[in-house]
């Protein structure tokens, strides 16, 4: 009886599909993107390398981008690129044993500016346990790395030509300082007894509180019931 084949784990597959080595941005690859007159083609060039090379680091990725096509008689042609709301790409990495979103921003432009950073801060003021990539093609300002800091939430700025050490980056940052983002937690509660609440409706005093639930994130921590 022949030995039975071993099935490929879905991260051999993803890298025997993108090897590292081969589809990691060059000097010449950002020279001849640049060259690119179409500002569309450009930025969409830049945002398929992305996903390649993230793809090859085992980082679950995906393009926000949606497009209508249009059947015409000449064949079919691209009507429309539907709005990404400023995310280019998004999806989830997983380091020890703990699972990130992410959302990344991809700007094939000549100078990162300090407004693609402040974006990319909104964005992620409203998405808990979700950190931002922005990944570029040119320079970058010399105050950017200080707003960087000022974000709740952890900024990576990678240039697309070192965008191979993404996850090593994120790895380091989560070993040595931990990895910042925001949280939102959601507490229900299905009977209290001799409530107090401030101006602002916050409970300030209870008599009794019965079946605490609370939720971070989407995981759920049942409590007894809480006695004053």
């Amino acid at each position: 009886m022949p030995p039975t084949k071993r099935r490929k784990t879905d991260e051999e597959n993803i890298k025997g599909r993108y090897n590292l080595d081969k589809v990691k941005a060059t000097k010449e690859w950002t020279k001849e993107t640049f060259e690119i007159q179409n500002i569309r083609k450009k930025g969409e060039a830049l945002e398929l390398k992305a996903l390649q090379i993230l793809r090859a680091q085992n980082i679950i990725t995906n393009m926000s981008k949606a497009h209508l096509l249009e059947e015409t008689k000449e064949g079919t042609k691209l009507k429309q690129i539907i709005g990404d709301g400023g995310i280019d790409l998004f999806g989830e990495i997983t380091i020890h044993e703990q699972t990130i979103q992410w959302i990344g921003q991809c700007k094939m432009t000549k100078q990162l500016t300090n407004t693609v950073i402040n974006e990319m801060k909104g964005l992620l003021s409203t998405r808990p346990n979700t950190i931002g990539i922005i990944i570029y093609g040119g320079s970058k300002s010399s105050q950017t790395e200080s707003i960087v800091e000022t974000s709740n939430s952890d900024i990576f700025l990678s240039h697309i030509e070192e965008l191979h050490t993404i996850r090593k980056q994120i790895e380091i940052k989560q070993s040595q300082k931990g990895i910042r983002t925001m949280s939102i937690t959601k507490m229900f509660i299905e009977e209290m007894e001799d409530v107090e609440f401030d101006k602002n409706g916050r409970i300030i005093k209870a008599k009794r509180v019965k079946n605490v639930s609370t939720q971070i994130w989407g995981t759920s921590s049942q409590n007894e019931d809480i006695l004053n």
